[in-house]
């Protein structure tokens, strides 16, 4: 669950743990007017919150695009910039 979205990076929980340091690709969905977007995201993790049944993962974005929701990229797929 996405937490926080800023121009440089995003704050989510997940029940996957991730090392500092090591490179992620996901996609967040936006409300944008109106219309669901996909956000779709490379970055690095930089810091980790292990909670009772979450991980805080903080990741500073290298890329991000917007697409809409019937032409989103397999994040895995994606280079980073």
């Amino acid at each position: 669950m996405t937490r926080n979205v800023s121009a440089n990076g995003v704050y989510f929980e997940t029940t996957v743990d991730k090392a500092p340091g090591s490179r992620v690709h996901f996609v967040v969905d936006v409300m944008v007017k109106g219309q669901l977007l996909h956000m779709v995201c490379a970055g690095e993790v930089v810091r980790v919150e292990h909670k009772v049944d979450t991980v805080g993962i903080a990741v500073k974005l290298s890329s991000s695009f917007f697409t809409d929701t019937d032409n989103t990229p397999d994040p895995s797929e994606l280079k980073d910039d």
